[in-house]
């Protein structure tokens, strides 16, 4: 009978013991990624992508539904752009707090996540991380100049013919 409250106690022990283990992964991953400026990459990411994308939803709405009756499709595209991005922004930063930590906890050990802290505390850590943001506009202006007119046009031919696949499916069901 002795025997039953040390087992109890040696396995409260472990479990502890395992708990803090993760927490103090976790705070080292959460350290890990404010020294990586994760959410101001985020923040500036989303910034970045804002005003293309604005410029695109714009030209592709226009001569569409809402031109149609009036509406001024830029100030319309904006403002629904401002709160896509405000949502956006919260759930990234979300996503970076919570799920994110889980995931570089499920994928990586303690181990690698402090070798990743030395990388990034390191000149070149430092030096890509200065040049993230950089490196991700020029990305973002390589996407849109050389990629997003052809997105645009196979996106619309696609509206066209779901368009035209609805319309000949009601048609065959009316008969």
């Amino acid at each position: 009978m002795k025997k039953l409250p040390l087992l109890l106690s040696l396995l409260i022990s472990l479990v502890s013991h395992g708990q803090i283990q993760n927490s103090i992964k976790k705070e080292k991953i959460k350290n890990l990624f404010v020294l990586m400026h994760q959410d101001s990459l985020i923040i500036k990411t989303l910034d970045g992508m804002s005003s293309s994308m604005v410029k695109n939803m714009s030209a592709m709405l226009n001569d569409t539904i809402y031109t149609n009756h009036g509406i001024d499709v830029s100030k319309f595209t904006q403002k629904l752009m401002e709160r896509s991005m405000k949502r956006s922004k919260e759930n990234a930063l979300r996503l970076l707090n919570e799920d994110m930590v889980d995931i570089y906890d499920k994928y990586f050990t303690i181990e690698e996540i402090e070798d990743f802290t030395i990388f990034y505390k390191s000149r070149s850590g430092q030096k890509m991380l200065n040049q993230m943001p950089d490196i991700t506009k020029d990305v973002m202006a390589i996407m849109s100049t050389k990629y997003q007119k052809e997105f645009q046009q196979s996106f619309m031919k696609d509206i066209e013919e779901i368009k035209n696949e609805i319309s000949e499916k009601v048609k065959t069901e009316q008969k």
